[in-house]
């Protein structure tokens, strides 16, 4: 029989049976319906690898059941309209079960596998997995108030429902196999085996065929179609697998004295789905292939925690948009109390990659290592927290990547995966908050203060809210075409109404203009002292890093013999546009003149986000 022959009966014989399977399991048709359609288009694409199994149904099973778990994972259980009353029961009774009771019970009581092969597809022993197919029986009769004898026959019941999902001609199957791209079927095909390790659930196929299979192929041969001949096949792509993630070898050189042990190794489709910190959503690709995490820990010395992320998307160019889509999250940590430190961009590893160092600045203080890369589809984030300890050197954070990067290229058929990664510092990724300003994740903490900062919306500066009786700023009249101002408060944390940090910016027609600007501010505040003898210029300091230069200065104002008042002040120019930061503390809650220097070296790197 001609291969479009062959995959067109496997095709007709198995794709109700899965469907119905897929759905038992995830209580979402649409899930099923879809996640059943591109396993098959796959089956196709690896036709030659498929129909040298013994059974093709153990290629197709696990690729169905992972792909349909994950489209669904995220969403309400059982998002299927238009349900009996009796299939919505079954379908709740099944979601009341912990996860791994519901595979076996769908393994082995709708599937009809054997115990033995049961157990080596969930990855368990056999006496576990008749533990968890006795609990789930119980549980689910109970659920329904009905014998464990009916189990088999209440799941057969949802193939009803299942029935009713649309499937395409075999020949529209074979003809998107066709088309997909190799970089597609990378991850697409057969990524999502590896997702045994942590989960498990691998449906099993009943014998019995639906009605349809018993009718004679009639589909006409299609010259088109034909096989790749053999010379001409394209390569098998090695894939993934947890052998291929971090392991404690590999995270012994951040700290050579713990005693590191692997914690957990899953696919990410049970709990919340949130791993590591600032992580915002359970998936970076909702519409990726595959995703795997594992979590390792060091038993002695400082508490040091590594969590590894792989999501595989579906191109190269989706892994991409994963890839800005996590360092995103980083760039605008939601939490209230971590502090971005320092960003390096991460050459000689990977596609492309970035370092970041974050730290938290109220109890309990954890310092953050985050190292994000894309290797073709594939893109590995790697997480290593600190608490009340030192945080890992920087370049050995980076090779820890680098290692992760090796192994992940070296399945994904890459040539040079043995890099060795150069660091070089750089401005922060775009917060998303406001472009060209300092960012939340921008602010440091304050001593006695454990409330986040909070950042006002960005407005043009008709005035400037920053300005100071010695700079006497006014960015609109001196030229600026551009202004934004924004201002930085701690809610909640018993503060003076006059405490914050402000932040304008003005960009000029040239940079000769704005370096005129600041020139301008620089000669004000010297001759501050001479026109107001209630200020005190304390502390000029002038710096120049790189594209950035700029000023800053303590300003002590007397009120009255028994009152006196602080202001940390400081303008930064990048090109044609100069950023002011004024600071009022407030009793201990004040920055060091290093953290102030920082911050507005800090915000001269953000002006590059102007346009």
């Amino acid at each position: 029989m001609r291969a479009e022959g062959q995959f067109d009966s496997f095709y007709l014989k198995t794709r109700r049976a899965l469907v119905h399977q897929t759905f038992a399991l995830t209580g979402d048709l649409a899930a099923a319906q879809k996640a059943v359609r591109e396993t098959y288009v796959s089956a196709w694409h690896h036709w030659r690898k498929v129909r040298s199994y013994e059974d093709p149904r153990d290629w197709v099973r696990p690729r169905a059941w992972a792909l349909a778990q994950r489209k669904h994972t995220a969403r309400l259980w059982q998002r299927t309209k238009e349900l009996s009353v009796e299939n919505r029961a079954i379908l709740n009774a099944l979601h009341k079960l912990p996860a791994s009771e519901r595979r076996a019970l769908v393994l082995v009581e709708l599937a009809g596998v054997p115990l033995d092969v049961s157990a080596r597809e969930l990855n368990v022993t056999q006496g576990t997995l008749e533990r968890q197919l006795a609990s789930g029986t119980s549980g689910f009769a109970t659920a329904l108030d009905t014998d464990p004898a009916a189990v088999p026959a209440l799941l057969a019941g949802l193939g009803e429902a299942a029935s009713k999902a649309s499937l395409p001609r075999a020949a529209a199957v074979r003809r998107e196999g066709r088309t997909r791209r190799r970089t597609h079927t990378l991850a697409a095909a057969a990524a999502v085996t590896f997702l045994a390790v942590g989960s498990g659930a691998f449906a099993y196929e009943p014998t019995s065929e639906s009605p349809e299979a018993s009718s004679p192929l009639t589909t006409p041969a299609d010259p088109s179609t034909s096989e790749r001949p053999q010379g001409d096949a394209e390569p098998e792509s090695k894939l993934p697998s947890a052998d291929d993630l971090l392991d404690v070898k590999d995270v012994s050189q951040l700290d050579a004295e713990a005693a590191w042990q692997v914690t957990g190794t899953h696919d990410n489709t049970g709990g919340n789905g949130i791993n590591y910190v600032c992580q915002q959503e359970r998936f970076a690709d909702p519409e990726g292939v595959a995703t795997l995490v594992r979590t390792l820990k060091s038993g002695a010395g400082p508490s040091r925690t590594v969590v590894q992320a792989v999501e595989i998307s579906s191109s190269a160019e989706n892994a991409s948009a994963t890839y800005d889509k996590v360092l995103s999250w980083f760039a605008r940590c939601e939490g209230g109390n971590l502090h971005l430190q320092r960003s390096f961009a991460v050459s000689g590893v990977a596609d492309r990659a970035v370092l970041l160092e974050l730290r938290t600045w109220a109890p309990p203080q954890t310092s953050y290592s985050v190292s994000l890369a894309q290797v073709g589809q594939m893109v590995t984030t790697e997480v290593v927290s600190t608490a009340n300890g030192p945080a890992p050197r920087t370049l050995k954070a980076a090779r820890t990547l680098a290692r992760a990067t090796s192994m992940l290229c070296e399945q994904a058929g890459g040539s040079d995966c043995g890099g060795r990664p150069r660091l070089q510092e750089t401005a922060p990724p775009p917060s998303g908050e406001a472009t060209g300003v300092l960012a939340t994740v921008d602010m440091p903490g304050l001593e006695g203060v454990t409330k986040p900062w909070v950042g006002t919306s960005t407005a043009p500066a008709s005035r400037n809210p920053a300005a100071t009786a010695c700079d006497r700023a006014d960015f609109r009249k001196e030229g600026a075409v551009t202004t934004q101002t924004r201002t930085f408060l701690v809610p909640g944390a018993r503060l003076p109404a006059r405490f914050g940090l402000t932040e304008t910016y003005g960009k000029f027609r040239s940079s000769a203009a704005a370096a005129e600007f600041l020139g301008t501010v620089r000669k004000r505040v010297a001759a501050c002292e001479d026109r107001n003898l209630a200020i005190d210029v304390q502390s000029p300091h002038s710096m120049k890093e790189g594209p950035l230069a700029g000023s800053t200065w303590r300003l002590r104002t007397e009120l009255s013999q028994s009152h006196e008042v602080f202001f940390d002040v400081g303008f930064v120019r990048r090109g044609d546009t100069v950023a002011q930061l004024t600071f009022l503390p407030a009793g201990p809650a004040e920055l060091s003149s290093g953290d102030f220097r920082a911050l507005l070296v800090r915000a001269g790197q953000r002006l590059g986000e102007v346009g």
